[in-house]
């Protein structure tokens, strides 16, 4: 019995593992098509060249890999088990004794190396490869100066008037959080420092926080004095800043718990990043979940199952995965949640729903 278990592991591994390659392949296919598409217009306005699209494309295709990958392994579980059973195996595997549950266990073998691998390929390659493409689309392709210089922890950006070292860029806000401006003269000699806790755009200009300013005179002294509210004058406007502004996937999870860090000890609210940091973690695994999931409701179909159906279940499936994830997040950064609830709520639910039905199934 135990070989033929052997036989039958080696044989699911197979069937899944040619339909996984296959649907990854087309999930990116498809999604580069989409992307091509929706990026027209742009790469045609800015005289885009053929190599400057395919250096974006090329740099993005890892993160379409984490983005899809949850997807084309929920597929692959259930074609791979929907074929079974429309060739009455699963029947024959159960009549030698081959319960569901044994059958699920290569499949989420596999699920959960895949789910490792991603996290592995989250930390490593996606965070070089987004802050790349992000590059090459403004820089290369919208030919926009490269005035934004990034760090891990902080932005540094140079603007008309001097140089903007920046802590946070709250898009949700409009604000900017640790704003320190140098002024420079036309020589390149730093004028003055000015320190403005929080500035807020309201559309039109900046509303900014009672700030500090210190001025440097020829002779090496600094007078410092306070500023009052609204009083500091910034030509620039909130885009300019937000198109210098770290992505979550430009970040891996060390650096942006080291970025987390960093604002906290300044005071800064961190709530939006700290489910970006948690989701770090939980999205990888949703393969492990989706899978333990799919396998009883694949292993359901008995005799000539409908692989329109099986696709149907499977698109169901991962579109509300992806809708309870999105509805946690968003309480999660509106407060309602814990960061880290916010983030594992929708492996949580869907791990308990794989768990009802393989109970229901044995």
């Amino acid at each position: 019995m135990l070989s033929g278990v052997g036989v039958v592991n080696r044989y699911l591994v197979r069937e899944f593992l040619a339909l996984f390659i296959l649907i990854l392949l087309s999930f990116i296919g498809l999604y580069l098509i989409i992307d091509f598409f929706d990026r027209l217009d742009i790469l045609l306005r800015n005289n885009a060249t053929p190599v400057l699209a395919a250096r974006y494309f090329a740099f993005k295709i890892p993160l379409m890999i984490t983005q899809v990958t949850p997807a084309a392994v929920l597929a692959a579980v259930l074609l791979s088990l929907g074929s079974l059973g429309r060739r009455n195996e699963i029947i024959a595997f159960r009549a030698l004794g081959i319960s569901l549950g044994q059958m699920a266990v290569p499949l989420l073998a596999l699920a959960a190396i895949i789910s490792v691998a991603s996290l592995l390929w989250d930390e490593t390659v996606v965070p070089y490869c987004s802050r790349k493409f992000q590059y090459v689309n403004v820089v290369e392709i919208r030919k926009r100066p490269l005035r934004g210089l990034l760090s891990d922890r902080e932005i540094w950006y140079h603007g008309k008037n001097g140089f903007y070292n920046i802590d946070y860029v709250d898009a949700d806000r409009d604000t900017v959080h640790g704003l320190t401006i140098y002024r420079i003269d036309s020589s390149f000699q730093l004028q003055e420092i000015i320190e403005v806790p929080t500035a807020r755009w309201d559309g039109k200009g900046w509303q900014t926080s009672p700030a500090t300013e210190r001025e440097f005179s020829a002779t090496g002294q600094i007078v410092t004095h306070p500023v009052a509210a609204n009083q500091v004058q910034i030509p620039e406007t909130l885009d300019d800043f937000l198109d210098v502004r770290r992505q979550p996937e430009e970040l891996s999870f060390t650096m942006l718990r080291q970025r987390i860090a960093t604002l906290t000890r300044k005071g800064i609210d961190t709530s939006p990043y700290m489910v970006d940091l948690h989701l770090k973690l939980a999205v990888p695994f949703a393969s492990f979940v989706l899978t333990l999931m799919g396998v009883p409701l694949a292993g359901r179909v008995r005799r000539h199952p409908s692989i329109a159906g099986v696709i149907g279940i499977g698109l169901a499936a991962g579109f509300t995965y992806w809708v309870v994830l999105a509805l946690a997040g968003s309480l999660g950064n509106s407060g309602v949640l814990p960061a880290p609830l916010a983030a594992w709520t929708a492996n949580g639910v869907f791990l308990l729903v794989g768990l009802v039905l393989f109970l229901g199934n044995e």
